[in-house]
């Protein structure tokens, strides 16, 4: 099978497993929005938004240093993988300690600064999973890590649903979450180990050369966290915990949208390392047909959403009022776009070895951030949050295109925006004019559009042929 065939029949099979999960996180999210309550519900998503923080700290930029040391053939695979395992142990256990004892300084509920320890175990487990999905990216079997979560999240579901039945309190709800990533972690090592061979070690010396070749990224981890988290955490100080709850309904929904870019941008990792600085026009090529196909998903995404956005919300919130996460929901989908294009730029930068430029936009990024949420969230709560974050979005995600356009010494062609509009226009007079049940709505707008951009020749039939025939 050629490669370009592997990579699309790996995101047919991911993009299905993913729908899957989300549809269970989503499920998920619907008992705890209703039984939880707005208040209780902010309370959730505080100890997440705040343990999440500290975390991603811990991720010193081992994710993108694995997915690219262990795409080259020369590099000692086993040392590298057990090695960011076992870093990726101490940081992590460092990292949420320190922020669970932080979290005790905080003007919050009693029971939230006791769930706080709680999220410990769950936060540990998701961090050590994600040091180990560079390895399914480079074999390009990342169904396997998507059938991993999957398992995880109906373990998730499945003991949130007996803990309501029992009437249990908020820290049971976090102990689902450490259950359920716990699975996650033994299925994601199990599968893992079927391509490398590796442990768990801690060579100090080699730890040091780690971190020597991934300070930057280090660096952009932090800047990122002050922009993309910081938002929820300024809220949840200066406002209840029942406004925490509005801005996380919608919130959450996007958090699940951005599950796709990661996922097929992850396949797409290792050809643009592989690729850069050997064969530029190979990395134009596969850079260009990424952006394509995001740019194309991002557009029926912020669509959908804009005209359905109620009714989505409507599914997860029940009777309980969350009464502006609707409107939130339209306006957090302009940055979940961006995002969608951001993160291509963000793996490109890597891939061209341009980190430590980028910290530059990252620091933009933060810097423009954390003065819109102080300024704004205060006085105007989540909205000032929720457009902080589509400005933010857009400065961090422009730097990281016009950095990866300086190395490559040329841009991406944008066309494919523009032959997405008579598709575009067909789907939106279809929701416009048209009126059934929702679910059946969106299912047939779809294939309207799929077929407009097939009609007028927005998905090139070259490209289809050859993901689809060539051996």
């Amino acid at each position: 099978m050629s490669l370009g065939r592997r990579i699309f029949y790996n995101t047919i099979a991911q993009t299905l497993g993913k729908a899957g999960a989300i549809v269970i996180g989503l499920v998920t999210i619907a008992f705890l929005s209703r039984y939880l309550q707005e208040s209780g519900f902010g309370q959730y998503a505080t100890v997440i938004a705040f343990l999440g923080f500290f975390v991603v700290l811990a991720d010193l930029g081992l994710y993108l240093y694995v997915v690219r040391e262990i795409s080259k053939p020369e590099t000692n695979h086993p040392k590298i993988l057990s090695n960011a395992l076992g870093l990726r142990l101490v940081a992590s256990l460092v990292a949420l300690v320190i922020g669970a004892i932080i979290a005790l300084l905080f003007p919050y509920d009693p029971l939230v600064k006791k769930t706080m320890f709680v999220g410990i175990g769950a936060f540990l487990f998701a961090s050590l999973n994600q040091s180990l999905i560079g390895v399914f990216q480079k074999h390009l079997v990342q169904h396997l890590v998507v059938f991993s979560e999957t398992v995880g999240r109906a373990v998730n579901l499945l003991l949130v649903y007996l803990f309501i039945r029992a009437s249990l309190s908020l820290p049971f709800f976090v102990l689902a979450l450490l259950l359920a990533n716990a699975v996650i972690f033994s299925l994601t090592l199990k599968f893992a180990r079927r391509y490398e061979y590796f442990g768990i070690a801690f060579d100090l010396e080699f730890w040091k050369k780690i971190l020597a070749a991934t300070w930057p990224l280090i660096f952009s981890v932090v800047l990122n966290l002050l922009y993309f988290k910081a938002d929820t955490i300024i809220l949840s100080i200066f406002h209840p915990q029942a406004v925490v709850g509005i801005y996380s309904l919608p919130y959450k929904i996007l958090e699940g949208l951005l599950a796709f870019p990661a996922m097929f941008v992850g396949l797409i990792m290792p050809l643009l390392s592989s690729s850069a600085f050997v064969d530029w026009k190979k990395f134009q090529y596969y850079l260009q047909r990424a952006f394509d196909a995001l740019a194309l998903m991002a557009t029926l995404v912020v669509v959908v959403t804009l005209f359905f956005a109620h009714e989505i919300v409507d599914l997860l919130r029940g009777e309980q009022p969350y009464l502006d996460s609707p409107a939130l929901l339209q306006i957090l989908i302009l940055p979940a776009a961006t995002i969608f294009l951001g993160t291509l730029f963000g793996y490109a930068v890597v891939a061209v070895n341009q980190q430590k430029a980028m910290i530059k936009g990252y620091l933009l990024g933060a810097i423009v951030g954390l003065i819109l949420y102080f300024a704004f969230i205060p006085q105007f709560g989540y909205w000032g949050a929720a457009w902080g974050t589509v400005v933010t979005e857009i400065v961090v995600a422009s730097f990281a295109y016009f950095l990866v356009k300086k190395s490559v010494g040329r841009g991406l062609s944008w066309q494919i925006l523009g032959r997405t509009v008579p598709a575009v226009l067909l789907m939106i007079l279809f929701f416009y004019f048209v009126s059934i049940q929702w679910l059946l709505e969106i299912g047939l707008g779809f294939f309207i559009y799929v077929l407009g951009l097939m009609l007028f020749r927005a998905i090139p039939y070259s490209f289809v042929r050859e993901l689809l025939f060539r051996k």
